[in-house]
Formats: structure tokens, sequence, C-alpha cells
């Protein structure tokens, strides 16, 4: 496949999903671009597909994310699943690989809507079969209703390890424990931004309201852990670790384990763009402006693949980046993308204040 399009997006998640939306709104002729099988990226992964039963067990935040595929309907928007990139240059070229075909697009505006990955979490036995990240076992959850026939452990820091916990007690599953790794020391760090938190205090009060429902189903929650080894000979047996002051082992033959996510930043490294390291959550995020734009002219950036954010955050930065594209292709007048600009920074900087909060605890 030769072809060229006005917008080509790279990653069918929330952030990719807005973008396509207001790009085809405006008239323009959009490329979608994503290596699953079907759209709504990892934190609304096979959400299409998705019954009753696991809309409900999965909850309203995951079903919201069905909203964001009508856009594959438009009669403007092509989208290809399946379909691995492997190269972006600097002169807009998009190589990939499809059906065991490679292929290449050029665009006029090209979009990464790369998303997140979990940051690497090493330590002793992390190889044993049996440990896996969680964000693996909610593709599982996800994609095919899998749920572990055992107790499972689930060890690290992050969100992620309490709604993965709670959605394993709502199928019911069982989790043998949760061991959080997080420094005591790190709540009176994370003070200092609570008052901007207060400000998206909807994401405090869905966490609070995770650990009651964990609390309820008297999981044992051990905290600011220490020393973490995987055991066992052909596979994990049991999770050793220290937590105050007392050395713990847990059975498990599945271990899950989490330490946050971070950019994913392979096309943007690949292409030589400048990165910043960013201190409070420390990883690496590829230099932009306000619109998405880098250094390269007609490359932009969107979602978490620019800075974490969260689902919400990526579909308003998504939207920015749809609208500064369409402006700059000719689809819509200065005036017009500024007036839908401002209620869509003023919605992301809402959903970004609980950020540093987050990333400091």
């Amino acid at each position: 496949m030769t072809d060229s399009t006005d917008l080509a997006i790279i990653g069918a998640g929330p952030a990719g999903l807005a973008a396509a939306k207001v790009g085809t709104e405006a008239g323009l002729e959009v490329l979608l671009l994503d290596d699953q099988a079907a759209a709504g990226g990892q934190i609304y992964r096979a959400v299409g597909l998705a019954d009753r039963q696991r809309l409900a067990l999965l909850g309203p935040d995951y079903a919201q994310g069905r909203d964001l595929l009508a856009t594959l309907d438009s009669p403007r928007l092509r989208h290809l699943a399946g379909a691995t990139v492997w190269e972006v240059t600097r002169d807009r070229e998009i190589y990939f690989t499809r059906n065991g075909k490679s292929a290449y697009v050029t665009a006029r505006r090209i979009l990464l809507a790369t998303g997140a990955m979990e940051r690497p979490m090493p330590f002793p036995g992390w190889t044993l079969p049996g440990v896996m990240t969680a964000g693996a076992g909610q593709v599982l959850l996800k994609t095919s209703g899998l749920v572990p026939a055992e107790d499972v452990v689930l060890a690290g820091s992050g969100p992620l390890l309490l709604l993965l916990a709670q959605q394993y007690l709502r199928a019911g599953g069982r989790v043998a424990a949760i061991v959080e790794t997080t420094p005591r020391s790190n709540s009176a760090k994370a003070l200092r931004y609570l008052p901007g938190a207060l400000r998206a205090n909807a994401y405090l009060r869905k966490g609070l309201a995770l650990l009651r429902e964990i609390r309820r189903h008297g999981v044992p929650h051990y905290r600011a852990a220490r020393k973490l080894a995987a055991r066992g000979v052909d596979a994990v047996e049991r999770l050793a670790f220290q937590a105050g002051g007392t050395t713990h082992e847990i059975p498990c033959s599945l271990l899950l384990i989490h330490n946050g996510v971070v950019p994913n930043v392979q096309i943007t490294r690949a292409l030589g763009l400048v990165h910043d390291w960013d201190a409070l959550p420390r990883c690496w995020r590829p230099r932009s402006d306000h619109r998405g734009a880098t250094e390269i002219d007609g490359l932009s950036i969107a979602g978490d693949g620019g800075g974490i954010g969260g689902a919400i955050a990526a579909q308003h930065q998504g939207a920015l980046a749809g609208l500064h594209a369409a402006r700059e292709l000719g689809a819509i007048t200065a005036e017009a993308c500024q007036s839908r600009t401002v209620p869509e920074r003023r919605a992301l900087a809402h959903h970004l204040a609980v950020r540093p909060f987050l990333d400091a605890l």
C-alpha cells in the first residue's frame, strides 16, 4: 500500500479517537493506524466488544469509551487495525506492517497518540513464570474476561493495583494481598500538591471508594513494603517482602506487579526529538508546546505519549491536536479554532490538576 492522507494518527486510544473525531468533522481525510485488533487503546481496550456484564464489571469509566467509537463510522476515516508502525520519518512518511505486508503512507500532518507503557520493575525473581504486570492481567480481563482461578497477589505502586483488585473481586476472584511499595514519606511530599488536586476531587473520591470496597472484602493491605522477592523453583510460589519491621511471605501462583506508567517514547526517540526529564513522575517526555506541536513541522503529540495525564485528559489533548491540525490545513478558520480550543484547554487543566499530587504520592 502506498497512499497519502491529510492527517495520519498513530494510536487508536482516547487521544487518537478524539483527534480523529475533530479532524473528520472539520472535513479532513484521516487515517487511523493502530496495532491492536480493535480501537480503544489500553484504557478502553475491547470496549466495543464488551457485553453488559463485562461493562458493569469494569465500571462506568471504562464503559464511557464506547462513545468515542462512533468516530469509526465516519466516511472520512480509514481505520487500519493490526497495523504495526515501525518507522516515522521527518518527511512525514509512515512505514508499517499489516496482514504480513509492508506499506507506507505520507501525510500532511501526523499525530502521535501512542499512549503509555508500564514502568519496568525489576526485583529478585521477577522473571519467574507466574509473574506478570498488572496491565497484562487487565488486558486478559478486558479482552477475554479471564479472572485468576487461584489467589493472586498484587504488588507495587499506583492506582491500577487498587482498580484491578476491585475488578477481580467483583468478578468473583480472590485477592490474597495487596503489597504497596509506596514509601510513607511520599504522603508528606504530596501534601503540597493537595490544594490543586482538590480542584479535581472526583479522582480522589474514586480512590477512596476503591479502598473502602477492598477493605470490605477483607483483603490484607501491606504498606511501605521493601525488599520484594518472588520465590519459586519452576514458577512463582510466594512473594517475600519486609513491611512494618517484619519479613512476610505470601503464597501465590500468580503475582501481578505494577509501578506506574511512563510515556511510550519509542517513536519520538527514533525521530531524535528532544526529550525532557520530568522529575515528579521520574520519566522522560518528548518536548512539545500547548498544541502538542514538536520541533518537526507537521508532527504533534497528544495523550499519555507526551506525558501521563489519564484517559479524559488525553481526549482533550487529542481534540486540541485535531483542531490545530484542521486550522493549519485550512479546514477551519483561526476564529473557529480559537473558540473551540478555549473550553478544551479549560477542561484539560481541570483534569491535569490532580496529576502532581498523584505523581508525588
